[in-house]
């Protein structure tokens, strides 16, 4: 009984299970203790900026996200091209999951280790991905042996293992304050979306003159005049890499203003799409395979409509190397006056405001505002409800009561474009509304030393139109000699006023 037990165990010795694919027209073998599933290729792929040339992008599995690696690159094909009959076999090393992309699945084989021949490689640099080959129908069928495992030599593999731990314990940390919530700012760079934790974001507004200076290197591309403050501005899809293939043109830009090391930097980004909440815990670890400015990525947030987008850690996105070497110059060419405006203005207010268009210029405080969605197809009417009163929308399972904003002011309707039109969401209490406003244009900070009365017979037209919702008109600078006007809407007096008209 018990030498026929040996013999079992030494026959399971004896076989490996793998499972074959093809790449071109060459065979290749996983085994498959290292497969997870074999999925089709997603629908959507998220570009990573910084990343080597074989890493096709990562994708959003069940509330994971995956790298996918093209063999085909790694290998040093030369054609390798994605088809959408192509296959996506995840593998699994330690709880750091990968996917390699294969042209075709083939079959499951078992194989006995006398048909299995290893090879050696003359330098530790290599990527050993190839660990040995398959011979079977007597040599005539040749499959090499793929070692997912081997993939732990790339940049940053092994640190996936670290971030999935640090964020299990930071799901366990956020379930027991049940409410842990962020604000972002979500923008894109050559289609690549990306966000900043609000609290980061200094302003936001639109690319006035970039002026040319001596702070100018290969990320530096100018300077810009924010309120008499000379601000560097920095082009951040040439330092992600992602500037190829961008024509859009620097005027129809937006400058994403933040303060690092007490010094304030410009980033000039493509477009700025909208505001979001999301819970600390829903930041799914993104597996880096370089370890270029690997600090500068906190994870990926899928945003509804938006979309997953990458979250970024602003105080990583300039080394202090690139701070002194920006601020340098500046610091001796600027620095004139500087001393004395820094004094008062630590006693000075600041006021954050997002604002949106609305035939005029509106700002709403930024505190009010819960998140900021592109207009929806998805609001459902509700009979009985005051003209004013859009409908309903069923926004990740909370009713958002959706006001038509033009509709609460008499404006005219003509003017709508939905494809520009957002949804500013505030909560009232237990409720929760939405205005639609017909465009979001930035960020304004407005110091409270520097807000200017506005004449009493612009005021009163304003008043006579929007009655006690307007909290204050104020003008703020929007470049070095050019002043806006800014009307600031009052909340509360908005969504009561609301309330009584549905109660009614």
């Amino acid at each position: 009984m018990n030498t026929q037990n040996e013999e079992i165990k030494i026959a399971k010795i004896k076989d490996e299970i793998f499972g074959s694919f093809y790449i071109g027209t060459m065979e290749v073998a996983i085994n498959v203790k290292a497969i997870h599933e074999v999925v089709n290729i997603p629908d959507k792929i998220i570009k990573m900026p910084l990343s080597p040339d074989f890493l096709i992008g990562v994708f959003n599995l069940r509330g994971l996200i995956i790298p996918i690696i093209n063999l085909k690159v790694l290998l040093k094909f030369d054609d390798y091209e994605m088809m959408p009959s192509q296959k996506i076999s995840i593998v699994d090393h330690e709880g750091a999951k990968v996917g390699l992309l294969f042209d075709s699945t083939s079959e499951i084989i078992r194989v006995n280790i006398k048909d299995i021949s290893e090879f050696s490689y003359g330098t530790e640099t290599s990527h050993k991905v190839i660990s040995g080959a398959i011979k079977l129908d007597s040599g005539s069928r040749l499959l090499q042996i793929i070692d997912p495992f081997a993939l732990v030599s790339i940049d940053n593999i092994p640190q996936i293992i670290d971030q999935q731990n640090k964020q299990n314990l930071v799901r366990v940390d956020a379930s027991s304050l049940h409410e842990s919530r962020q604000k972002c700012i979500s923008f894109s760079i050559n289609e690549i979306k990306m966000g900043f934790e609000i609290s980061g974001i200094h302003e936001i507004t639109k690319v006035p003159e970039i002026q040319k200076s001596a702070l100018q290197n290969e990320l530096c591309i100018g300077m810009i005049n924010l309120r008499g403050q000379t601000v560097p501005v920095i082009d951040l899809a040439a330092l992600l890499g992602a500037s190829k293939g961008n024509e859009k043109k620097v005027e129809d830009k937006r400058i994403i203003v933040l303060k690092i090391e007490n010094e304030l930097f410009g980033l000039l980004v493509d477009a700025v799409e909208s505001i979001n909440t999301y819970k600390v815990c829903d930041v799914m670890p993104i597996p880096l395979l370089s370890s270029t400015r690997s600090k500068i990525f906190l994870g990926c947030i899928s945003l509804g409509d938006v979309g997953d987008v990458i979250l970024l850690n602003y105080q990583e996105v300039l080394s202090n190397k690139e701070i002194l070497e920006i601020t340098q110059g500046h610091s001796k060419i600027y620095s004139s006056g500087i001393k004395e405006q820094t004094a008062t203005k630590r006693s000075v207010k600041r006021q954050a405001y997002i604002s949106f268009k609305l035939d005029h210029l509106f700002g709403v405080s930024i505190k009010d505002i819960r998140e900021i969605i592109n207009y929806s197809d998805e609001i459902i009417s509700a009979p009985g409800m005051p003209t004013f009163v859009k409908g309903i929308l069923n926004l990740r399972g909370k009713l958002i009561t959706i006001i038509d904003t033009r509709s609460l002011y008499v404006m005219n309707q003509s003017k709508v474009d939905v494809e520009n039109s957002k949804i500013l969401i505030f909560d009232s209490g237990e409720e929760r509304f939405g205005l639609i406003v017909d465009s979001v244009e930035s960020i304004v900070t407005v110091d409270d030393d520097k807000k200017m009365k506005v004449p009493s017979l612009m005021v009163q037209k304003v008043q006579d139109q929007f009655q006690d919702d307007i909290k204050e008109i104020v003008t703020f600078q929007q470049g070095e000699e050019k002043e806006g006007v800014l009307i600031i809407l009052n909340m509360e007096p908005v969504t009561t006023r609301v309330k009584k008209h549905i109660a009614a």
